[in-house]
């Protein structure tokens, strides 16, 4: 019994006529009479009464007929599951994130996704920058987004957006009382700072930007979340350097946010996944984060 059998005992059913059932199988009217005979003589009954004018469904016909619909819709529901997925708008995806990933880029991103392959299942697991690199290891997450510095011929990365750092002040701060505040005025505060990983990213960008702007030994507050140190920062117990992005998606009551003077200095969110296995569902995933970075240059215009 074949698939084509199959098939063929299914438009056969529908049309209840040999010559116009042959037609629309491309096939000559003695072999679909032949696939019909070879079905009959597998199953060891009759499906179809035949006479000169006109063919009928057996009994048994008809139930074969409601259980062999059903096999060839799951089969073609296979086929095209399986071909979305071998194009990557279904399957499985899980994605580590740093929690300020979260107030940037994570939501529009989530969107566009959604709405090129609403298909795909999405696992989304808030992890340390270190954490996701273990994970990347174990192959318990497909892909990272992080602050993070790396060389290794184990993984590929991509720029996904590149934010200049701010200043988070409690409110009535006094460096807040101008549009940028001069880091070195802020030398005596206690900056709040994600805590360091065992792999370089936004801490070692933080101690670099406030050594550049006068600081050379600043009192650290580590905390696990950014967001925790905003909200310690309303609280009036230090400040923070933050993403720019902050300013758009975290207000909160008690905090101000202020350029600071001179040179900008930046932090570099990156997508970073396995090298040695890249599925198609992956594959349409970081094909998004391209064209959201080409977008968000063309927006700045470079």
């Amino acid at each position: 019994m074949e698939i084509r059998h199959l098939r063929s005992f299914c438009v056969l059913a529908e049309q209840l006529h040999f010559t116009k059932a042959a037609l629309l199988l491309n096939v000559a009217q003695p072999a679909l009479s032949h696939q019909i005979r070879q079905l009959e003589a597998e199953l060891g009954v009759q499906l179809v009464e035949r006479t000169n004018r006109r063919v009928r469904l057996t009994a048994a016909g008809e139930v074969f007929l409601d259980r062999v619909a059903r096999i060839l819709e799951q089969l073609d529901q296979a086929g095209r599951e399986t071909a979305r997925a071998g194009q990557g708008e279904a399957g499985a995806l899980v994605i580590g994130v740093v929690s300020t990933a979260v107030c940037s880029v994570l939501p529009e991103l989530l969107r566009t996704l959604r709405r090129d392959a609403p298909d795909i299942s999405i696992d989304i697991r808030e992890m340390e920058p270190g954490e996701q690199v273990e994970a990347l290891r174990r192959e318990t997450i497909d892909i990272g987004l992080l602050f993070l510095a790396i060389q290794d011929p184990a993984f590929d990365a991509l720029l996904v957006s590149r934010e200049r750092l701010i200043v988070a002040l409690p409110t009535g701060h006094p460096a807040g009382s101008a549009a940028k505040a001069r880091l070195s005025d802020l030398e005596g505060e206690t900056f709040l700072i994600p805590r360091r990983q065992p792999v370089p990213g936004f801490h070692e960008v933080v101690l670099e930007t406030l050594r550049s702007g006068g600081i050379p030994t600043p009192r650290l507050q580590p905390t696990r979340l950014l967001q925790t140190a905003v909200f310690l920062v309303a609280g009036r117990l230090g400040v923070a350097l933050v993403p720019e992005s902050f300013r758009q998606h975290l207000r909160i009551r008690g905090c101000v946010y202020r350029d600071i003077v001179g040179a900008a200095a930046h932090a570099d969110l990156i997508g970073l996944w396995r090298r040695s296995n890249v599925p198609p569902v992956l594959r349409r995933f970081i094909q998004t984060l391209k064209r959201m970075q080409r977008t968000a240059g063309q927006a700045r215009g470079t």
